[in-house]
């Protein structure tokens, strides 16, 4: 598993990649300490299976990261990790893409619980922001005019019960681009998980 950590605190990614080693040892994990050098990486075709991204950073915030990536097509799962507390500003984030949303006061073992959620496939806010965010959270996708042709893939084999792997080899995508897609249609289903997102989806008429 390869995993980068973008974040201007050197004693920060260390922590993080602390918790990482824990729970999967064989991770190769890389870091940087600024978006123009995180963006480089990415656009130069570089892959990682998870990406943590702090929202403040030097010269370019963690949302205009965000934005640059998906307006260039790139498809990687990313964890926002940040002391933000902006309702508005976690809903960007989430809107643009995001897995989730940590907060950088969360201790060693939350850390290591939410990276589990995440790797597990599901979308991770903690529960206290998530009632908060219900306010905010409309219901925008009630049809699939949002959800582009490949997403549309991806939602009919998740509904055949395939795993990340399986439909990565049907598709002949990566598992990290895979894991991506399934990323973007909880955030346009609004769903927390797999099964979920096919619930809503067949409510709604998509499959």
């Amino acid at each position: 598993m390869r995993i980068l950590i973008i974040d201007d605190h050197q004693l920060f990614i260390e922590g993080i990649r602390h918790v990482v080693k824990r729970l999967t040892p064989e991770a190769l994990v890389s870091e940087s300490n600024s978006a123009e050098h995180a963006l480089g990486l990415l656009e130069a075709g570089a892959t990682f299976d998870l990406v943590f991204l702090d929202l403040k950073l030097p010269q370019m915030n963690g949302l205009s990261v965000l934005q640059r990536i998906h307006d260039c097509g790139i498809w990687l799962p990313v964890v926002v990790i940040s002391g933000e507390e902006d309702l508005r500003t976690i809903k960007s984030a989430l809107d643009l893409g995001a897995l989730g949303f940590i907060p950088k006061a969360f201790s060693g073992e939350q850390l290591l619980t939410a990276l589990e959620s995440i790797l597990a496939g599901n979308l991770f806010v903690p529960e206290a922001l998530s009632k908060k965010l219900e306010g905010l959270q409309a219901r925008r996708f009630e049809q699939d005019g949002n959800i582009t042709r490949r997403q549309k893939q991806v939602l009919e084999l998740l509904a055949e019960g395939y795993t990340n792997r399986q439909i990565a080899v049907s598709l002949s995508l990566t598992e990290h681009t895979i894991k991506a897609h399934v990323s973007a249609l909880f955030i346009e289903l609004n769903a927390g998980n797999r099964t979920e997102c096919v619930r809503i989806a067949e409510s709604r008429g998509l499959l």
